[in-house]
C-alpha cells in the first residue's frame, strides 16, 4: 500500500487549511480597512460621548486618588483576614476618612466587631445597590447570609434580609 502521491510540505498543507502562508503573521494580524474604519468610529463616538472618564473611573475606582494614606489604609483592609485585623484596618481608615463607595471593602466592614459599622457599611450599600447592582456580588450575598443567620441586633439582621431580597 504505497503512496504514489508527492509528500507535502507544512506549508502545502496549512495553505490548504487555512489558506495561511508561512511566516505571513504580519499579513493575518492587519485590519481590513473597512474594519479599521468601523473601530475608530467606535472609539470617536466614545471620546466624543464624554463617557471615557465613566469607563476609566469604573476600571480603576478609588486609584485615581491622589491620596498615598488613603491607598495604603484602603490596601490594608482589602489585605486584612479576621475580624480583628479587619476592624483594626476599618478603624484606623475610618479615622481619617468616611466609608467609600466600594464594594469590597464594604464587604469587609460587614465582618467588623462593631455593629454599628455594620450598619453604617449595609446602609451605603443599599444605596449603592439601589443605583445598580453589584458586578461581584457572590461574597457580599455570603456575608449578608451569615449576618441574617447569626447576628445579635434584630435591627442589623432585618436590614441584611432586606438588603438580600434586594440583591435576589
Amino acid at each position: 500500500m504505497s503512496d504514489d502521491r508527492p509528500k507535502r510540505s507544512w506549508r502545502e498543507i496549512d495553505q490548504m487549511r487555512d489558506g495561511s502562508r508561512g511566516g505571513g503573521q504580519r499579513e493575518r494580524t492587519q485590519l481590513d480597512p473597512r474594519r479599521q474604519g468601523t473601530y475608530r468610529a467606535k472609539l470617536d463616538r466614545l471620546f466624543s460621548s464624554g463617557k471615557i472618564g465613566d469607563l476609566v473611573q469604573e476600571r480603576i475606582g478609588d486609584a485615581a486618588d491622589d491620596d498615598p494614606l488613603r491607598s495604603k489604609l484602603l490596601a490594608a483592609i482589602a489585605s486584612a483576614e479576621g475580624r480583628g485585623p479587619i476592624s483594626k484596618a476599618v478603624d484606623a481608615y475610618l479615622k481619617e476618612h468616611p466609608l467609600p463607595r466600594d464594594v469590597d471593602v464594604l464587604v469587609k466592614v460587614l465582618q467588623h466587631r462593631d455593629e454599628d459599622r455594620q450598619l453604617e457599611a449595609i446602609a451605603l450599600l443599599e444605596e449603592i445597590c439601589a443605583e445598580e447592582a453589584p458586578k461581584r456580588a457572590r461574597s457580599l450575598i455570603g456575608q449578608l447570609k451569615l449576618i441574617r443567620d447569626t447576628g445579635d441586633d434584630p435591627e442589623l439582621r432585618q436590614r441584611a434580609e432586606a438588603l438580600l431580597e434586594q440583591l435576589d
